[in-house]
């Protein structure tokens, strides 16, 4: 069983370049913002929702544990922020 996640935590939120967009010397990830996680799912989820490679090359990296590379873990904690916002 996983702990639940602090959904106020301070993140960054990070987004992988496009293989197009790379040059010499680029990172591969670029940081976007540094906001409370609930704010960061919501991001990927509803404002990237347009753009399907920048959604699936999303990172979220939290002090507190492991980055959150999964999609599918960040469209999960989307739906545990809604209920628990909902509540």
């Amino acid at each position: 069983m996983t702990a639940p996640h602090d959904f106020d935590e301070i993140v960054d939120l990070l987004a992988l370049t496009r293989p197009y967009e790379r040059s010499i010397g680029m990172n591969m990830a670029c940081k976007v913002a540094t906001l409370p996680l609930r704010e960061a799912v919501s991001v990927v989820v509803e404002d990237w929702a347009d753009d399907k490679f920048r959604q699936l090359s999303a990172v979220i990296v939290r002090p507190s544990g492991p980055a959150i590379r999964s999609f599918e873990e960040i469209r999960n904690l989307y739906g545990q922020a809604e209920m628990n916002s909902a509540s």
